[in-house]
């Protein structure tokens, strides 16, 4: 019994703790850095414009208190945080000055947009990479795309050699095509491949037992809280995270290579340890670690979990 009133009292002990940490990181709190949260406000308010575009009747002159705002919030913007806010903006601003172009339509808001656009040409010049692009169905074959996904599993069988860094990066950017609630792409990826220091990593871990010795790659996914705001947000570090690891799990089957999800079901003082071991910054919330490297061999067995039927999880209503 005193056992379980710990595990609860534990409970309440964790939580006040993330509540802490958000209250502390989040994008509405005045110690986060002014930088990253001007980063994520442009990011968010540029989308609903793109989002207006992408849809099949967009309505004429739509956005403007949003449109106003974005223009006022890059012209404020440090580029050398980051260009993409800018991209992302100018892209979509010149996309809806296109769009009212070709339905014929002319309005002073136009041209305000259109003579701020040429004020940006000089200090970030055009192609700009933002606004709508076409996309086809007929580009991916299905059963591809399948094969891929039914083919993925966890591989502990790993060589433990690193693996050279360029093909690492090219699986991350595979894996930034992962959805982002209002593209905020908040997700982190720490990559090592330091043997003494993935084993005192996968130490805190904790569930790499029996394999952790073959291990030579390690991916640390995280989060940045500053991406969220408010209490309706709390979690959604976690879901962008988790969508941006399952893409990377892919990507790593993509390139040829083993991997396995390690889950970070850890309180506060393992994560924090976490960090400072792998110099992850107190900013971020870590979601998952990822074992990762090439097969030992081109065969190799891996544990069969079998899936529910899909009928036992699925309620059509």
């Amino acid at each position: 019994m005193l056992n379980k009133l710990v595990k609860v009292a534990g409970i309440f002990s964790e939580a006040m703790r993330d509540a802490v940490l958000f209250l502390r990181f989040n994008s509405y709190s005045p110690f986060a850095d002014k930088s990253k949260r001007a980063f994520y406000k442009i990011i968010i308010e540029a989308h609903t414009i793109e989002k207006g575009l992408s849809l099949r009747h967009p309505k004429m002159l739509f956005g403007k208190d949003k449109i106003r705002f974005v223009m006022a919030a890059l012209s404020r913007y440090d580029l050398q945080h980051s260009p993409v806010p800018a991209h992302m903006s100018l892209g979509a601003l010149d996309a809806y000055v296109n769009f009212h172009a070709r339905a014929g339509m002319s309005d002073p808001f136009l041209d305000e947009i259109t003579g701020y656009l040429k004020g940006w040409e000089a200090r970030l010049p055009k192609p700009w990479k933002g606004g709508t692009r076409d996309y086809s169905f007929q580009t991916q074959p299905p059963g591809s795309l399948q094969h891929l996904i039914a083919s993925r599993s966890s591989v502990r069988t790993l060589r433990s050699s690193p693996i050279d860094p360029d093909r690492i990066v090219e699986a991350i950017s595979l894996a930034q095509m992962a959805p982002s609630q209002c593209n905020r792409q908040s997700s982190r990826v720490h990559t090592y491949r330091d043997p003494a220091l993935i084993k005192e990593l996968l130490a805190l871990q904790g569930g790499s037992r029996g394999f952790s010795e073959s291990v030579g790659n390690l991916f640390v996914v995280s989060s940045e809280i500053c991406a969220w705001g408010g209490p309706g947000q709390r979690n959604q570090g976690y879901v962008d995270g988790a969508l941006f690891a399952m893409c990377l799990l892919l990507a790593c089957r993509s390139m040829g290579w083993g991997a396995c999800p390690l889950n970070l079901a850890i309180d506060h003082k393992t994560e924090s340890a976490i960090r400072r071991v792998g110099g992850i910054p107190a900013g971020e919330r870590l979601i998952m670690m990822i074992a990762f490297g090439e097969p030992v061999a081109p065969e190799t067995t891996v544990a069969f979990s079998p899936r529910r039927p899909a009928a036992e999880i699925v309620t059509v209503h």
